[in-house]
């Protein structure tokens, strides 16, 4: 079974917003443990 261009298209949009929704989550986590380190190392820092 062959897939017209407008439905592949679609296809590839919801894929495409899946991985986009699923990057924002891993970046938004990161950034979360990013700044939990960066406070950490003030932490430390201060008190040296």
């Amino acid at each position: 079974m062959q897939i017209d261009q407008v439905e592949w298209l679609r296809r590839e949009n919801y894929f495409l917003r899946e991985q986009n929704k699923m990057l924002k989550n891993e970046l938004n986590e990161t950034k979360k443990y990013l700044e939990e380190i960066l406070t950490k190392y003030k932490n430390v820092n201060e008190e040296n």
